[in-house]
């Protein structure tokens, strides 16, 4: 199914990332929380990407940002991880209402192991589990396939892995039927965005399907080859210097107007996105603002 409603215009606002920023009284937290408000026919609507491993950052940033978290319309959650998802049920708290939607992939639940340095669960725990949104005012949306909240805002549903480079695994593992698995991580959601006159908006949240994956799946989804915008975390921290450099060669080939990347994507690749792409990118951070 494709999708072509468009917006009239739209705000993405960093909530959450593992930096602050300079000369602010923000807090950072290993964690990621986006918050997009689309606007069409006069009608505004907050969709929040992620909710960081803790509320407590996010609640404090919102505040400074004078943005009230009883505005939150929606929450999409872009996969398992509990530095996107332990904050998830504190931020329902806080928004206070009943039958918010939040929007994940159908296997956001399981449990989800790494093994280094020791045996640790580092997926949705009992307190963001079903339940728990479900009492804290959340209305479950899950979901494998593209599926449009508003026009011109699409969740990507799972998203197909076709660049041979970004074929790889970070060292997770799902146990299935007695035996430890490697995790290919499909629960990896992201958001794009359609405003009129524009290329996409591309809003990840770790990346784990790869980005240009996710760009090449948003451009399809959406019937748009332009994209204007992709913000986020790429998840290269542990990549190699090879994958690094084939992942910023293709955001040039793509002529993605504006790259901004933070949380996971580690040091050499935002030096090396700032040799290849110039000022095409820059560094993500608590408060950073963009109007589409």
């Amino acid at each position: 199914m494709q999708f072509r409603g468009e917006l009239d215009s739209a705000r993405i606002v960093t909530v959450l990332d593992d930096y602050a920023g300079y000369e602010t009284s923000f807090l950072a937290q290993h964690g990621i929380a986006i918050l997009l408000e689309a606007s069409s026919g006069g009608v505004c609507k907050r969709v929040l990407l992620d909710a960081g491993q803790s509320a407590l950052p996010i609640l404090h940033n919102l505040e400074i940002m004078d943005i009230d978290p009883g505005s939150i319309d929606a929450i999409v959650v872009s996969h398992c991880h509990y530095d996107h998802t332990e904050g998830l049920v504190e931020v329902l708290r806080a928004v206070g209402r009943e039958g918010i939607p939040v929007i994940a992939h159908p296997t956001m639940f399981r449990p989800n192991y790494i093994f280094k340095p020791f045996i640790r669960n580092i997926g949705v725990t009992g307190k963001n589990g079903k339940v728990a949104i479900e009492e804290a005012g959340g209305l479950l949306v899950l979901v494998d396939e593209p599926f449009e909240i508003m026009p011109g805002v699409i969740v990507t549903g799972e998203v197909p892995r076709r660049r041979a480079f970004e074929k790889q695994g970070i060292g997770t593992y799902n146990i299935e039927g007695g035996k430890v698995v490697p995790d290919e991580i499909r629960d990896d959601l992201s958001l794009t965005v359609k405003v009129k006159g524009k290329g996409l908006a591309v809003v990840s949240g770790c990346s784990h399907a790869g980005i240009v994956n996710i760009i090449d799946w948003c451009r399809e989804i959406a019937a748009e080859p332009r994209v204007d915008l992709v913000i986020g975390g790429f998840h290269l921290i542990e990549a190699s210097g090879e994958r690094i450099r084939e992942t910023a060669q293709a955001l040039k080939q793509l002529n993605v107007g504006r790259i901004v990347t933070g949380h996971c994507t580690g040091l050499e690749a935002l030096c090396e996105f700032s040799r290849i792409l110039g000022d095409r990118f820059e560094q993500l951070h608590v408060g950073t603002t963009i109007q589409l």
